[in-house]
């Protein structure tokens, strides 16, 4: 199975549930979910700047480090938006990139 390769803890408690536990936890299904904006993110490109980057990766980060250094407990749903700013910041991050090479390459 694919989603074996991608690298998540996969702790129970952290994936969404009712009757179905996901294969990945929520803040990893969010970051997936952030990179289906891939081809909407080259259509709109020239109205992204670098410096969303950042700004969308630092709640994940205070979010992540928050939690692991146990000042206070995360939920899923902060999880998931966490994870999906941060999927998107990623997406900008390739978007621009490409568009760069591109750039210079032509």
């Amino acid at each position: 199975m694919i989603l074996n390769w991608i690298p998540c803890h996969r702790k129970q408690e952290r994936s969404f549930q009712g009757s179905y536990t996901f294969p990945l936890c929520a803040r990893c299904t969010a970051i997936l979910l952030g990179y289906l904006f891939l081809p909407f993110l080259f259509m709109i490109s020239s109205f992204i700047f670098w410096w969303y980057i950042p700004i969308l990766m630092i709640p994940l980060l205070i979010d992540g480090y928050t939690q692991k250094w146990k000042w206070r407990e995360s939920n899923n749903f902060l999880r998931f938006i966490t994870g999906f700013l941060f999927g998107i910041a990623q997406t900008i991050l390739i978007v621009k990139s490409v568009l760069f090479l591109i750039q210079i390459l032509m």
